[in-house]
Formats: structure tokens, C-alpha cells, sequence
């Protein structure tokens, strides 16, 4: 009986821990993009939206490494 009551006040504790918003602070150029996709809005980009949730320049590529932002990869 005293291993579930440990058991639970222990997965207790970790959901605690896990709960909330994120708590980490967004770069400037991010937080616009954030509080408009958090609020429901649409973005409106030409060329797409990259992994971060920013707007794509003309003929870039969305992929990290990906087209011609690092030659050779």
C-alpha cells in the first residue's frame, strides 16, 4: 500500500513539473509570428512559412541546410 501512495505522489510531482506554458523566451523576429498562430490567426506568406513559423523569402529554401544556404550540403 505505501509503494502506490509513493508512486503516486511521485508521477504527481513529475506532472507538476511538466505542466503550463513553455517557458522559454521567443527571439523578437519569432514572437510576432507566435502570438498570431496562439491567437487563431492565419499567416499570410507568399512563399510558405519555414520550421519556426517565419515567412519565406522568394526562392528559399524551407529545409534547415536545405537549397542554397550552405553549399556542399
Amino acid at each position: 500500500m505505501k509503494y502506490i501512495i509513493i508512486a503516486a505522489a511521485l508521477a504527481g510531482l513529475s506532472l507538476v513539473g511538466c505542466g503550463g506554458k513553455p517557458s522559454q523566451a521567443l527571439p523578437t523576429t519569432e514572437k510576432e509570428a507566435y502570438e498570431k498562430i496562439t491567437s487563431g490567426q492565419k499567416l499570410e506568406c507568399e512563399f510558405g512559412i519555414d520550421a519556426n513559423g517565419n515567412c519565406l523569402k522568394e526562392g528559399e529554401d524551407p529545409r534547415p541546410y536545405g537549397g542554397k544556404s550552405k553549399p556542399g550540403h
